[in-house]
């Protein structure tokens, strides 16, 4: 075998060696490149103003709601008392939604972001799990988007289609919400901690200000009650017991949402009344009153959250019930996309139109396991 000579081998070396570090450095222009352009397309949010906190002259001015009571059958599954008292919503001009459906899985804008910022997690303690370092660079972002007056989602920035309605990735609130928290409870400075639970309470109060899905709502309140329990523990480490008072009604108006929520989701369940027939298509066959109360929930609920949710029973009854029900259920949402509330008629409107539910029978099998 012939050898070349050394200085011919070294200046192929060189030339090689010189051009790994050219495509190298070309791989780092494009990256950065990719970066500054993603950096120069983020959504920069106008300046909100957040009001301090309303206050009461004396604790005997607070109430603490009856969830027990036969009455709360009959309320909103909403916070009786003023979260005003504890963490006002800000004042910015921006719809929040634009910015946080970016994140959306599987195909938002930077949705890769929201999946390496949950890899930068670090465990918290049990009750907020997993939460992001004080200084991350996404949860710095979110901060301003939390001082905004409105989140709507639908149909401002995400289509509404039912059943198969495209959800946001809420684990990112919730992250960023938790995050906060923590926080809060690691500084010195008393009033700085308390703005940080206060954030993760507004951008609770904005996840459920569109009332739209339960989903959304029970992540809202779960951001809710940790901003709470944060000023809850901070208050009471600072003797500030009129504030831990509030906080500590707030937080008992936690758990009686929840299992309501749950106790209305399921009052028009349809599962106990599906089967299959010989060709293996699905059939649902309810007693009329479950067709009444979900008509009485679709017309009449307090949060429209449940009105939509029914609705989406009505839907697969229409579908799938035998004729007179079908057509009870047909003619209930045709008085329904006149309903006032523009939210729930546009519900109403996906139940009429029904293509959905017809081109999902396979999918609606498996909420009833008959698939």
């Amino acid at each position: 075998m012939k050898h070349l000579p050394t200085s011919t081998r070294s200046n192929r070396i060189l030339v090689v060696s010189a051009t790994a570090s050219v495509a190298v450095l070309a791989v780092i222009l494009i990256f950065q490149l990719a970066e500054r352009t993603a950096a120069s397309d983020r959504l920069i949010p106008p300046a909100g103003v957040v009001a301090q906190p309303v206050t009461v002259d004396s604790p005997d001015e607070l109430e603490i709601p009856c969830w027990g009571c036969p009455e709360a059958q009959k309320w909103p599954l909403r916070f009786r008392t003023d979260l005003d008292l504890l963490a006002p919503l800000g004042t910015g001009t921006a719809n929040a939604a634009e910015w946080f459906a970016r994140f959306r899985k599987p195909d938002g804008e930077r949705y890769r972001e929201a999946e390496k910022m949950m890899a930068r997690r670090v465990p918290g303690p049990p009750r907020l799990k997993k939460v992001l370092p004080p200084d991350d660079p996404l949860l710095l972002e979110a901060e301003p988007w939390a001082d905004q007056a409105t989140m709507r989602f639908y149909p401002d920035v995400l289509p509404y289609e039912g059943v198969s309605t495209a959800l946001p990735n809420l684990l990112v609130p919730l992250t960023f919400a938790r995050s906060w928290v923590m926080r809060g409870l690691q500084m010195e400075d008393y009033e700085g901690a308390l703005a940080d639970c206060r954030r993760a309470i507004r951008l609770g109060r904005l996840l459920r200000q569109e009332d739209l899905t339960v989903i959304a709502d029970l992540i809202g309140l779960a951001c809710i009650r940790a901003g709470a329990e944060g000023i809850y523990e901070l208050a009471m480490g600072h003797g500030d017991t009129d504030l831990a008072l509030i906080a500590s009604i707030v937080l008992g108006e936690v758990a009686p949402q929840r299992l309501l929520t749950s106790e209305r989701a399921t009052r028009v369940e349809l599962k106990p009344y599906a089967s299959l027939n010989a060709n293996g298509s699905l059939v649902i066959v309810p007693p009329d009153h479950i067709i009444d109360d979900a008509e009485n929930m679709a017309r009449f609920d307090p949060d429209r959250r449940f009105r939509c949710e029914s609705m989406t029973g009505l839907a697969v009854i229409r579908f799938f019930a035998p004729a007179e029900q079908s057509e009870r259920a047909t003619a209930i949402f045709e008085d329904l996309v006149a309903d006032p509330d523009e939210t729930a008629a546009m519900c109403a409107k996906w139940g009429l139109d029904g293509r959905d539910i017809a081109a999902n029978a396979d999918g609606i099998k498996g909420w009833y396991d008959l698939d």
